[in-house]
């Protein structure tokens, strides 16, 4: 009898065991992941996975900064500070300190729900020869001509900023040194500028793993001094395309 309840009491305290151990190991899987937007955020090294050969075109108007820092604030981050967004103060040196963070910005939910305008993509032909659709030469590592359209994006003052896997230029022996972008109404030009971009934007690796964009190794294309921040509005159609590299 003694043996049968000692016996009892051993698989009771193994049962007990399992048990806490479950709730722990639940317990650590489930605490790091709150919601869809963390758990598809990685910035870890992806072991040099192949995206495909294309541009991503984000476009922040300014009238959605007060929504874009309420969503990154409060998210996991390394560094001194947040990155919450283009339009922020001090944008240089805030994201040259917070490159790892990047990958939150893409996987925003707003991107997709209607709150901020669609990313954008378009081809990085990898050979030069021909003209695109809007009658722009094709060259080698230039990314080709993406249209905004008027009406589509009313804002003031919206910054544009380009996405291009390292893979997509020439396994990243080149940069997207300028961007050509101009602004037509009808036929007629309105505005023609070639911006440099910024060595500093361009000088990191951005790792990503989520599902915004294909997961891969990028690098960001744009300015820190609102060079490429554009009047996008009712009047005129806005066409961007990469203009030179090195």
């Amino acid at each position: 009898m003694k043996i049968k309840q000692l016996l009892l009491s051993l698989l009771t305290l193994s049962v007990f065991l399992v048990s806490c151990s479950k709730e722990n190991i639940l317990g650590s899987e489930i605490t790091p992941i709150n919601n869809m937007e963390h758990a598809t955020m990685s910035t870890s090294s992806i072991g040099g996975e192949q995206t495909s050969l294309k541009a991503y075109i984000f476009v922040e108007p300014v009238s959605k900064h007060v929504m874009i820092k309420n969503h990154l604030k409060p998210l996991p981050f390394t560094g001194r500070l947040p990155f919450v967004g283009f339009h922020g103060v001090g944008l240089g040196e805030n994201l040259k300190s917070n490159f790892p963070n990047f990958p939150n910005y893409i996987n925003m939910p707003h991107w997709i729900d209607g709150r901020l305008p669609q990313i954008m993509q378009v081809d990085i032909p990898q050979t030069s020869g021909g003209i695109d659709t809007f009658g722009n030469s094709v060259e080698a590592f230039n990314f080709k001509t993406v249209k905004i359209t008027k009406n589509t994006v009313n804002d003031r003052f919206s910054w544009i900023i380009v996405l291009v896997p390292i893979n997509a230029m020439n396994n990243d022996t080149k940069r997207q040194r300028k961007i050509h972008i101009v602004e037509k109404s009808g036929n007629i030009t309105k505005s023609s500028r070639v911006y440099t971009t910024d060595n500093v934007l361009s000088g990191a690796v951005i790792n990503y793993n989520g599902n915004r964009i294909p997961a891969g190794q990028y690098r960001i294309y744009s300015t820190t001094d609102r060079g490429m921040v554009l009047n996008l509005n009712s009047t005129n159609d806005v066409y961007i395309r990469g203009f030179s590299n090195q």
